[in-house]
């Protein structure tokens, strides 16, 4: 697999310079953006799996506690009203922080 890079370096370097370097930059750009956006959706299609069918019988929360979710990277706090599933949702590429307060 190594060995293969040579001749590709050197042929990008030919054309480079004949031609131009943006023959060269924009397919790796295209190529960066491109697998950019496939593992995009691809994490998106997998939380969206998980969460579709443990969201089938949403409950509701019971009156006396609040449960809330915080995000330790931004500090974003979002309040619980129902429950679709036991994971915690996530926020900044991480999972959020639950904490539970009981109300008198």
């Amino acid at each position: 697999m190594v060995l293969l890079l040579i001749p590709a370096a050197l042929l990008a370097v030919l054309v480079g310079v004949n031609l131009g370097w943006r023959w060269v930059f924009a397919p790796l750009l295209g190529y960066a953006l491109l697998t950019w956006l496939l593992t995009s959706l691809r994490a998106l299609v997998a939380d969206g799996r998980d969460g579709a069918a443990a969201a089938a019988d949403p409950e509701p929360v019971s009156g006396d506690e609040r449960t809330l979710f915080w995000c330790e990277e931004c500090g974003t706090e979002v309040l619980l009203l129902v429950r679709g599933s036991a994971r915690a949702p996530s926020h900044c590429g991480q999972r959020m922080h639950e904490r539970t307060e009981l109300l008198n």
